[in-house]
């Protein structure tokens, strides 16, 4: 009975083994892993969208056209960060992070440029120039936002006062918004006019002017990454297929159709 048990035992641990594949699995020798987010639009992860997303439409032209196959697969963000320092996951987008070159190379061209910015009410009198001017209003915060370490600072201050509405995704501060329980919440243009246009919305909202912080995204490619052999090479000819891809109506093209200036 003990033995029959052990054995059971054993074989489960190996069936729950096998169930945990890993980002490398079945994968040939010319293709490569790249991290898709969920972030529309430049990547929909697991968001349903009948679009690919501009930064997968983008890299997928420039991956293939340097001869290899770009395989995109979602990851939790901690498991992302653990694939990429071991080398299972080849390629991911970031703003660029001193301390990220620990574990990836980075570009030189940006895929895309973004910001966080105020957004309110498009009827809305309110107008920002400072981080004082959120003092008074009714703040909505999406948790796991960095911001800039100015702003940042300004919303744990806010958080200690128990006066910031936190909530997890992007489309629950747009509700909020609409419904009068926030006054203003801060987040990334592009995914923010994504979210209204989709949900009919666009018309209601405004987006200010004041930058809370503006950053290029990059493509990095992690340092253990086996399938890439040299992976400044072959950063540099991504970088020359995105400089010249970017030069076309083409691209401008893509940019279009997800609201991307």
């Amino acid at each position: 009975m003990y033995r029959l048990l052990t054995i059971c035992l054993i074989l489960s641990a190996v069936i729950f083994i096998n169930s945990e594949s890993s980002a490398t699995e079945s994968v040939k020798t010319n293709e490569i892993i790249i991290v898709e987010n969920d972030w529309p639009p430049f990547f929909f992860g697991r968001t349903q969208n009948e679009l690919p997303g501009f930064a997968k439409e983008v890299l997928t032209t420039c991956v293939s056209e340097i001869g290899y196959k770009p395989i995109f697969k979602f990851f939790p963000i901690k498991r992302m960060f653990v694939y990429l320092e071991s080398g299972e996951v080849d390629l991911a987008i970031f703003s660029y992070k001193k301390k990220r070159e620990s574990f990836l190379h980075y570009g030189k061209t940006p895929l895309f440029t973004s910001s966080y910015r105020p957004v309110v009410k498009k009827d809305s009198e309110i107008d920002i120039k400072n981080l004082q001017d959120f003092n008074n209003l009714r703040l909505g915060h999406l948790a796991g936002l960095s911001y800039s370490p100015e702003y940042l600072k300004y919303i744990e201050n806010r958080r200690k006062d128990g006066t910031l509405i936190t909530t997890t995704t992007g489309e629950s501060n747009l509700k909020m918004l609409l419904e009068g329980i926030i006054d203003i919440y801060v987040g990334t243009r592009e995914p923010e006019l994504w979210h209204a246009k989709q949900s009919g919305t666009l018309d209601q909202i405004k987006i200010l002017d004041f930058d809370i912080k503006t950053s290029e995204y990059f493509v990095t490619a992690s340092r253990k990454s086996p399938r890439i052999a040299s992976k400044d090479e072959f950063l540099d000819l991504l970088d020359q297929c995105l400089q010249s891809l970017q030069s076309t109506t083409q691209y401008h093209d893509i940019a279009i159709q997800y609201g991307i200036q």
